[in-house]
Parts: C-alpha cells; sequence; structure tokens
C-alpha cells in the first residue's frame, strides 16, 4: 500500500483525479474486452485460426492465449451475441448493421457485472480490422425489432450477461432481453447474469417427445404398473383376516370393490372380458 493512502488525507482535487482514473480505465478495460469477444468470434466463424497454422480455433487460443477452452468458447460465443443484439436494432430497410468499432471511448457507465478482467490484455493491442469483402461475416442480416434498449447500453452488457444470453434460441435473443429489462425494471432491480438466465429458462419453448419417445415411456409406467399390481396380489394374499372386525369389514369390502371396478375397466381396455 503507497505511503500516500496511508499517511495522506487526499484533497477534493486528487479524489475526483482518482475517480477519473477508474473510470478510464474501466473504459479501457471494456473497449478491450468487446474488441476481444469481437475477434474472437471472427476467429472462430470465419476459421482465422487456419492461416495461423493452426487446425482449430481452441487449438489456437490455448497456445496463443493460454486459455482453457470452455473460456474460448465464451468469448466467441458472447461476441456472436453481441453481434445479434446490435444487429437486430439495424434500420428496416438496409436490414443489416455493422458492428461498430470498440476502439472508441464508451460512456461512463459501470454495469453491476461489466468487467472480467481474465482477458489476456495482449488482445486488445490489435489495430482495428479493416472490412472488406472477405470479411462477410460482421454483417449479419436479421429481422430488425423494436427493442428498448439502444445500441450504446448493448455494447455496455458485460460478458457473463452475453453467455447467459446465448443460451436463448438465435433470432429471439433480444426479444430475452428485453423481457428480462422489463422484469427487472417492474422489481426496480438492475439487470444481472441471474436475471437474464430467469428470462431465458421462462422464454425455453416446451419439447414435445417423439413417438419412439413416448411409446419407451409408456412401457416404462405398465412395468411399473405392474409391478404394484404384483405387490398388492402378494399383500391381499398373505393378509391375516381371522380378528377383522364388521368395521373393518365394511372398509375393505369399499376398497375391493374399487379394485374390481379397475380391473374390470382394465380388462375392457386390454380387449377382453
Amino acid at each position: 500500500m503507497s505511503n500516500e493512502v496511508i499517511n495522506q488525507v487526499p484533497t477534493v482535487e486528487r479524489a475526483k483525479e482518482l475517480e477519473q482514473q477508474v473510470k478510464e480505465g474501466l473504459n479501457q478495460l471494456k473497449a478491450g474486452q468487446d474488441k476481444a469477444i469481437t475477434a474472437c468470434h471472427k476467429m472462430r466463424d470465419t476459421k482465422a485460426y487456419n492461416a495461423l497454422g493452426f487446425d482449430s480455433y481452441n487449438a489456437w487460443g490455448e497456445s496463443t492465449l493460454n486459455l482453457k477452452k470452455s473460456r474460448l468458447n465464451e468469448l466467441a460465443q458472447a461476441g456472436e451475441v453481441q453481434q445479434e443484439l446490435l444487429a437486430g436494432l439495424a434500420d428496416p430497410v438496409n436490414n443489416a448493421v455493422k458492428l461498430p468499432d470498440t476502439t472508441g471511448s464508451f460512456e461512463n457507465h459501470v454495469a453491476s457485472e461489466s468487467i472480467d478482467s481474465s482477458i489476456d490484455p495482449s488482445v486488445s493491442d490489435s489495430k482495428p480490422e479493416q472490412v472488406t469483402k472477405q470479411e462477410t461475416s460482421d454483417i449479419l442480416s436479421v429481422p430488425a425489432v423494436q427493442s428498448i434498449f439502444t445500441s450504446s447500453e448493448l455494447s455496455d452488457i458485460s460478458t457473463p450477461q452475453l453467455v447467459a444470453l446465448a443460451k436463448a434460441p438465435k433470432g429471439e435473443r433480444l426479444a430475452v432481453l428485453d423481457k428480462a429489462a422489463v422484469e427487472a425494471k417492474a422489481e426496480d432491480k438492475p439487470i444481472t447474469t441471474n436475471t437474464i438466465k430467469e428470462a431465458v429458462k421462462a422464454s425455453a419453448k416446451p419439447v414435445e417427445p417423439s413417438a419412439d419417445e413416448q411409446a419407451v415411456a409408456i412401457k416404462k409406467y405398465h412395468r411399473s404398473a405392474m409391478g404394484k399390481v404384483s405387490r398388492l396380489g402378494e399383500t391381499l394374499r398373505e393378509l391375516d383376516t381371522t380378528n377383522v372386525n364388521s368395521e373393518e369389514i365394511v372398509s375393505w369390502k369399499a376398497y375391493l370393490d374399487d379394485v374390481k371396478e379397475s380391473i374390470l375397466v382394465l380388462e375392457k381396455e386390454l380387449g377382453y372380458e
């Protein structure tokens, strides 16, 4: 810890200077993070790693960036989702949008989970790439939607939040994010990774089982039912009725009548009587 922190009471001017340094540092981290996820997405989807002598995106990332496979996939996913979100705000006439250059300054906005400091800083030192005909992956053509977010606000979404949103179906991620924002606002809370995860989970469509899956489930249920009937038969045969009183006899009669009715119904359904 520096002597300045221990021995001196900072002036208002010094405190403001430190505050500004924090803001500028966070903005630089955010800009570097956005550049990194965009570049990872391009590297993966355009297979640019082949030009560097690697067989796969993960082999390139593990060797060059010293990152694990899971982290590399998160970065590429985050870049993909961010591109889709920004493309969703495209002009309806052109129906496509070019991702903004992330090398410029960002607004002094710090989200609750905005900075992921584990990104290799060397990634953010590369020069801005020029758009060429070969980089067609930079352009997404998706239906424009009316979102409550601006492009600047979308750029402030953190990498963990983008990764959480990646689990939503492609083409629906901006709508899911809007829903998460509406719910967070209703509860007067900030949008967090958990908020987005819940919105993604709520938006999932139920999956109808196939005919084969239904047949397997029915057979499993039948085997379970047969086992229960077998145990019921064993229980009834082993029942000692020596000391059954009149009240219990009435109860047993009602129970056995119900069992008999169930057996008759099952016999009809099975095709014999």
